[in-house]
């Protein structure tokens, strides 16, 4: 029997929804949803009612492709309301062999909490003696071992709101993710993958900056200059609606495109005249590019120094825009990378690309925690563990 399950991203640009099916531990997606936000800034609900409407429409969209009726879901947040700090939890064993009985002890070791949270707690990483950084210490001599967790920390407010919208909808929430989280342990599991990273998420409202440093979680940090601020420059220089805004954004400005062509535009409606003007390409791209430098150089700003190479990834819906690698390259002097999900994921051709990049890492995070089970750790030869130990102590 296949089993379902379903992911809801709550963005400020889109309500994106995907429903997997599990058969023998084999997950495929099999219907998705995504539709624009309405009545919701991404922070605060301005219209209940077409923020509902605005889910629930989502919701159907997977609904009908998957021939099945969501009655639980996980909820997958990219609001402020979000945050995440680490915390580090140590078990002494005295020089003694790590078991896997050490790892269920030091698990159970409770940490503090808010009770003005909901919080989600993942494994990051394991310690040895605070020298060694593994993530299977079974089979090694220590005198503490010490586990270091990503904690996900949930405004209470935040929760309560999206208790009483999906009450209605008669959709049971089983928990809810975060998408620096679901980021961090993609790339870090993520074949072939560097071990130094740093990952842009350019989003409608935020860029979320996610830096891994040797496969570890290193800086974290979300500016509130998302490509909404682009939109809103064309709309308040050339009086456009933000629909159309978008729409030039995304499909008609190149960022690498010099022959200044004309662009036609419609203007605001004065007593019901459909106007229009022409306006030449490259103002529009001077628009679009003005902003782009003052973001990107708030975002190197805001990183640590740090003199380590790092490759940049870029996600994100802002990431879209026409030549941006080429425009990033020039302007910075950096190779980029996109970061979407693969193309035979089961997500629709017209749906797969960097905007839905944080939902698929939401869906991969979930479907993948089963592979850290007991059954693997035991498959792992602690001998060989031993060994490689004893080569990393001596050369100390």
């Amino acid at each position: 029997m296949d089993s379902y399950k379903t992911i809801i991203e709550i963005g400020s640009f889109s309500i994106k929804t995907i429903i997997y099916s599990e058969l023998n531990q084999d997950y495929s997606i099999i219907g998705t949803g995504k539709t624009r936000s309405r009545g919701y800034t991404g922070e605060e609900i301005e219209n209940f009612d077409d923020f509902i409407d605005s889910i629930k429409n989502s919701i159907v969209q997977a609904e009908k492709q998957a021939n099945y009726i969501i009655r639980d879901t996980y909820i997958l947040i990219t609001n402020q309301s979000v945050k995440i700090k680490k915390t580090q939890k140590d078990l002494n064993l005295h020089g003694a062999v790590v078991e896997k009985n050490d790892l269920r002890k030091i698990s159970k070791i409770k940490i503090p909490k808010d009770e003005n949270y909901h919080y989600n707690l993942y494994t990051s990483h394991y310690k040895i003696d605070d020298k060694l950084i593994t993530d299977n210490p079974i089979g090694l001599n220590c005198n503490k071992l010490s586990i270091i967790s990503l904690v996900s920390m949930i405004d209470i407010k935040q929760i309560n709101l999206l208790k009483n919208i999906f009450q209605k909808l008669q959709i049971k929430i089983l928990n809810y993710l975060d998408s620096t989280t679901s980021y961090y342990f993609y790339l870090k599991n993520k074949p072939n993958s560097k071990t130094n990273v740093v990952l842009i998420d350019y989003g409608f409202n935020n860029i979320n900056i996610i830096m891994i440093k040797n496969k570890v979680l290193h800086f974290i940090k979300k500016i509130p200059q998302g490509s909404k601020k682009i939109s809103n420059d064309l709309v308040n220089i050339h009086n456009i609606s933000f629909d159309f805004a978008e729409k030039l954004k995304i499909s008609t400005i190149d960022l690498s495109d010099t022959r200044n062509s004309i662009v036609e535009i419609p203007i605001w409606e004065e007593f019901g005249d459909n106007k229009k003007k022409n306006v030449g390409h490259d103002n529009l791209k001077e628009i679009i590019s003005d902003r782009l430098d003052e973001t990107f150089e708030l975002v190197f700003n805001s990183l640590p120094k740090d003199k380590s190479f790092y490759s940049y990834v870029f996600t994100g819906g802002g990431s879209k825009l026409k030549n941006f690698y080429n425009y990033f390259r020039t302007k910075f002097g950096c190779e980029i990378q996109f970061l979407e999900p693969p193309k035979s994921c089961g997500i629709p051709k017209v749906l797969n690309d960097a905007s839905i990049m944080s939902l698929y890492s939401s869906f991969w995070l979930l479907t993948n925690k089963s592979s850290k089970n007991d059954d693997f750790v035991q498959k792992i030869d602690s001998l060989s563990n031993k060994i490689w130990y004893k080569r990393f102590v001596d050369l100390l």
